[in-house]
């Protein structure tokens, strides 16, 4: 841009006067063009919005893949600002002692949290037998 305000002024010294005001209509409409996108980057960073499927397919390739994991449903995604928030259900066979499906779950949000640091997790186990038929998988 200084170098537009020199050209500017070296075109008007040589007679050319319209070069002066040329020049500051480019400059102002880069400006407004800035603060635009500016503003607009601003606001959306601020909003809710969900996570990328390319994010979200990840996310269940880590779940799923887990051992002691067999299924999971219910990924609910979304980002406001710079946090994301991840929540989703596991689906864990119905005779694993509590303590242990405990565990496989810290270890999946700590996977979780490994791929996306800073994210919310919040993940809630499921016996097999009482998930619902609408998230069997055929």
């Amino acid at each position: 841009m200084n170098g537009a305000i020199l050209i500017a002024l070296g075109l008007a010294w040589y007679g050319w006067h319209r070069a002066d005001a040329l020049f500051a209509l480019g400059i102002g409409i880069y400006i407004l063009y800035s603060a635009l996108r500016m503003g607009y980057d601003a606001v959306q960073s601020l909003l809710d919005r969900a996570l990328p499927d390319a994010e979200r397919d990840e996310i269940y390739t880590i779940v799923t893949s887990w051992p002691g994991v067999s299924g999971a449903h219910d990924l609910r995604t979304r980002q406001s600002g710079p946090t994301r928030f991840i929540q989703i259900h596991l689906e864990m066979e119905d005779n694993l002692p509590l303590v242990q499906a405990h565990m496989i779950a810290e270890q999946v949000e700590q996977a979780i949290l490994q791929r996306f640091p800073g994210s919310d997790v919040i993940i809630h186990q499921d016996p097999c037998s009482v998930v619902p038929r609408a998230f069997e998988l055929s």
